[in-house]
């Protein structure tokens, strides 16, 4: 485990490699009281014995003519053996060995973790990149030393397996991104040709696609941006973006050309013609992004990225229109001849012309009408609205999911260990499970009480299950276990600071630890009410089992004791202390003491353990302390120095999502009567989702500023932008109608696309009034 930790840690840009289910080799020294108090011996007298004879110091140097020796003292043991007959002290001139007052034991560390693959015992390390590097490139890294390590060892008989592999997801990401990528510029390629109807003209706008993508990757490699789901989104979304201004262009250089003007005349006639319209369009889009880019927190970190790209390529696709099709259209471009396929199409199009003309007609013979019914159709905006839910990422199949298990506080690690079996053997016969990786203690205070097993499962296209549904079927499987709290979650793609996640988290503050929880049992007594919230925990455990020793003072310092003697001594006794190091194949391993496993595994025994005082007499540690059994909390945590206690929950997506969990908790808390100096907030996804919401509605507001500046300048009239703008607000009644007919919720995507379809009405608006105009 060391070769393999070690080899993993110098993989470049690897940061930390946690290791679970391995113990390093460490030399035990277990006492028996009964003899250390036969030979009128403590504790401390071992520990000082051994720090005074395990030594190897430097001892300076000797120079004998052209020589120079380094004079080392060597008093290091070199075996177990050596160190069990090491004197401790002398009584009635006889010699107090180790072996005399306990056994020493060449063995491992204490078992403070745990992991199994399919049930069967493993060694598993835990790999973080260093902040700010490319998962994928690291865990591509990871993999390849993982193959040579496994070519190494094979013939030792050690097989190395990735358990878990977060780059998997993010790979499948990237390839979807890209095929739709792909498969976007083939479609709006094939629009192009429908209409245009001439290959040459296709050929010249679908130039402007690879152009402009290959452009952007350029100025993505200049900034420094990879190939991400937000960039490829970006990309993916303006596709269609990217060939509208070329289009444009083409079209009025074909209809001028139609019209018998020379191809060269025409390519240039007609881009002047148009030149402004198409800056106002562009220019719009632009106007549209740009806010986005500069969104703060952490989901503008996510968006900066993708506000620039679209930026980016549709800069490009408008120098492009200017200057790539006017001198292709110049060169290659002819009149195109009208054969069957023409004028089938020209008839068909003819009736599109025609049932518009007609309707556009009526339309203006009735404005007023036109007019009610879009401020009727507005109006509904506002109505639908309100029957919309919101959170902040829509639940994605994974094929993976995690069961978070809490064994009662002082459950050993066995006992834990068997809960998790419980669970691994109600999952492990389904079809749609791959394989269940399992492990205990992975946290940075390794709480043997706490464990997961993390459920992989089969690819989509090979299980007729989906991710959703396993994890509820899951949960109803389980709900019969009821002496551990079990919650059943998925993979988090992005988390940090060693919190605990889940789909809601409330924090509640104040001063008195006992009043939180009083606030906490409301709370948690309104969600157990409420539909939709399951797994519902919180951070604050206050029953741990606790033997504290209270000194007695008075007693303490008539015998020659002092609170530090006694505190040192209790934890050498019971929890042991490392003393020295071992050296062993060239490697360091700690020497420990400790009272041997029948001697502390009781606390009706430990008053009667003896320590050492200042006057040199062995005294019990009743004689200077009090032992009581109590309970008390495992850990306190804090935030800007006040105490916190953190609600819990996961959520039923079909009956409630984050918005409306939000809503309704925060109602919950109006209600209770909260003390002078104690607030309550939402953390993780829930304040990501507040700041993300809000950032983007204040791009949304900065981009209609923007546009209107656009277009105030390009039509020189405060009054135009007006008409083009007033249909923004129309477009989204649309949008909202949409997703309730679909039965999707407002997340960040439908965000994005809001705000893309303000880009996209502005762009039509444009151009239609541009040429009313002419």
């Amino acid at each position: 485990d060391d070769t393999i930790k070690e080899r993993l840690q110098r993989v470049p840009d690897v940061g930390q490699v946690k290791l679970v289910g391995g113990r390093d080799r460490q030399i035990w020294i277990w006492l028996d009281p009964s003899r250390l108090v036969g030979h009128y011996l403590s504790v401390m007298d071992v520990t000082r014995a051994l720090r005074a004879e395990h030594v190897e110091l430097p001892g300076g140097r000797v120079e004998t003519g052209p020589s120079e020796y380094v004079v080392r003292t060597k008093a290091e043991f070199q075996s177990a053996e050596e160190l069990a007959d090491m004197v401790v002290a002398y009584r009635q001139g006889a010699p107090v060995r180790v072996r005399d007052i306990g056994r020493v034991e060449d063995g491992l560390e204490e078992e403070r973790s745990l992991a199994r693959l399919n049930g069967e015992r493993a060694m598993a390390l835990l790999i973080r990149r260093q902040s700010g590097t490319n998962t994928v490139e690291v865990a591509n890294a990871v993999k390849a030393e993982v193959a040579k390590l496994s070519t190494e060892l094979e013939p030792d008989g050690v097989s190395l397996a990735l358990a878990q592999d977060q780059s998997v997801f993010i790979n499948h990401s990237v390839h979807e991104m890209q095929f739709h990528l792909i498969y976007g510029g083939g479609l709006a390629i094939l629009i192009v040709w429908v209409f245009l109807r001439t290959l040459r003209s296709t050929f010249i706008s679908a130039l402007v696609i690879p152009t402009s993508i290959l452009g952007t990757f350029v100025l993505m490699y200049s900034l420094g941006f990879t190939q991400n789901m937000m960039t490829l989104l970006a990309l993916t979304l303006a596709i269609g973006l990217l060939i509208d201004d070329s289009i444009v262009v083409q079209e009025n250089i074909m209809r001028h050309i139609e019209a018998g003007m020379p191809r060269r005349q025409a390519a240039s006639f007609a881009t002047r013609e148009i030149t402004l319209a198409v800056l106002a369009t562009s220019f719009a889009v632009m106007a549209v992004f740009v806010p986005v880019a500069f969104m703060e927190g952490q989901v503008g970190r996510f968006f900066y990225q993708f506000g620039l790209t679209v930026t980016f390529a549709v800069a490009i696709s408008l120098y492009v229109a200017f200057t790539l099709d006017p001198m292709l259209s110049s060169r290659i471009l002819q009149k195109p001849s009208h054969g069957w396929v023409y004028r089938i199409s020209e008839r068909m199009l003819g009736l599109l012309d025609t049932g518009y003309g007609h309707f556009l007609r009526g339309a203006l013979k009735v404005r007023w009408l036109v007019i009610l019914l879009a401020l009727a159709c507005f109006g509904a905006t506002g109505y639908m609205a309100q029957y919309l839910r919101a959170e902040f990422i829509p639940l994605e199949d994974q094929s993976e999911f995690n069961i978070k298990v809490k064994a009662p506080l002082g459950s050993s690690i066995y006992t834990t260990d068997s809960l998790l079996q419980t669970i691994r053997e109600r999952l492990e016969k389904e079809v749609w499970v791959d394989y269940l990786f399992s492990s205990i203690g992975t946290d940075e205070l390794q709480r043997v009480n706490e464990g997961g097993v993390y459920v992989k499962m089969k690819p989509k296209g090979g299980r007729a299950i989906t991710q959703g549904d396993a994890m509820i079927w899951t949960r109803e499987r389980l709900a019969d276990i009821t002496d551990a709290r079990v919650s059943v979650e998925i993979v988090p793609r992005f988390s940090g600071g060693g919190r605990k996640w889940a789909d809601v988290q409330m924090e509640i503050r104040g001063p008195d630890l006992s009043v939180l929880d009083g606030i906490a049992a409301k709370v948690i007594e309104k969600m157990r009410s409420s539909e939709g919230y399951v797994d519902i925990d919180t951070t604050y455990e206050k029953d741990k089992p606790e033997a504290n020793f209270y000194i007695d003072r008075d007693a303490a310092a008539d015998l020659g004791v002092s609170s530090q003697d006694l505190a040192s001594t209790i934890m050498a006794l019971i929890g042991g202390v490392d003393v020295a190091k071992f050296r062993a194949d060239g490697n360091r391993y700690d020497i420990s003491v400790r009272l041997d496993a029948p001697f502390r595994n009781t606390t009706e025994s430990l008053p009667f353990l003896t320590m050492r005082t200042n006057k040199n007499e062995l005294v019990h540690l009743q004689n200077v302390s009090t032992l009581k059994t109590e309970t008390g909390p495992v850990q306190i945590d804090r935030y800007n120095r006040a105490r916190q206690i953190t609600v819990l929950a996961n959520l039923e997506r079909e009956k409630k999502v984050l918005g409306e969990a939000v809503e309704e908790l925060g109602a919950v808390v109006s209600q209770v009567d909260l003390p002078p100096g104690y607030t309550v907030g939402f953390a993780g996804m829930a304040d990501t989702m507040a700041e993300g919401f809000a950032g983007l509605i204040l791009a949304l507001f900065l981009s209609i500023a923007f546009i209107y500046m656009v277009l105030a300048a390009q039509f020189e009239s405060f009054i135009h932008p007006f008409t083009i703008m007033l249909s923004i607000p129309l477009s989204i009644t649309g949008a909202i109608a949409s997703l309730l007919l679909a039965d999707m919720t407002v997340s960040i995507f439908t965000m994005i696309g809001i705000i893309m379809l303000m880009g996209l009405v502005t762009k039509n608006g444009i151009l239609l009034v541009d040429y009313i105009n002419t």
